[in-house]
């Protein structure tokens, strides 16, 4: 398939600041999703979070955000964690703490 194309299919929103990244988590559809970086500790550089929401729950992946060495671009890397939350006040309260800052998310 050209990339192009693919792009265009594909296309992610960015998020610039938290009260949007808040109001497009809380009304996320089951074909969406928000991938946010993040400011986790014990991920390498910080992280990627992934956010989606699925038969009324939301679904969070934690994962390594690394470097490729031949793009030079960050990639999605391994060292997975899931989490799932009922809620919205659960999953807004898990993750506000993991957010980079400055913010960087996109929706997609």
């Amino acid at each position: 398939m050209d990339m192009k194309r693919l792009r265009s299919i594909y296309a992610e929103r960015r998020i610039r600041d938290l009260p949007l990244l808040r109001r497009f988590m809380q009304a996320l559809d089951e074909d969406e999703g928000l991938r946010i970086e993040g400011n986790v500790p014990d991920l390498a550089n910080g992280g990627y979070i992934f956010v989606g929401f699925y038969r009324g729950s939301y679904c969070v992946n934690l994962c390594d955000r690394i470097r490729d060495r031949q793009s030079q671009k960050y990639t999605v890397g391994s060292n997975d964690r899931w989490f799932y939350f009922e809620k919205f006040s659960d999953v807004w309260k898990f993750l506000r703490p993991l957010i980079r800052k400055p913010l960087r998310a996109w929706l997609y």
